[in-house]
């Protein structure tokens, strides 16, 4: 979280105590516009594993879009495991 001046121009995507989140920040200031409510950043590495660099690691996208990869990686993620088992499977 990143605590913004009201004289900023990105100070509309604070929240109420005055703060935005840096991954949004830093995909608003890289588009040079600040975000619209309905658009959600997804970070495509996993959020634990990015470092808020636009675009390489972060994704603009819609709150619908969004959803859809985060199921389709989900899915990716099971099907990953799965091959990783039948591979141990295959060596036993």
């Amino acid at each position: 979280m990143i605590k913004l001046e009201s004289s900023d121009v990105y100070y509309p995507m604070v929240n109420n105590k005055g703060f935005v989140r840096e991954h949004r920040l830093v995909v608003a200031r890289a588009l040079g516009r600040c975000l619209h409510l309905g658009e959600v950043i997804h970070h495509k590495h996993g959020f634990a594993k990015d470092d808020n660099r636009y675009p390489e690691t972060l994704q603009l996208n819609t709150v619908d879009g969004h959803n859809t990869i985060s199921a389709m990686q989900n899915k990716i993620d099971a099907l990953e495991r799965r091959i990783k088992e039948l591979l141990q499977k295959n060596k036993e």
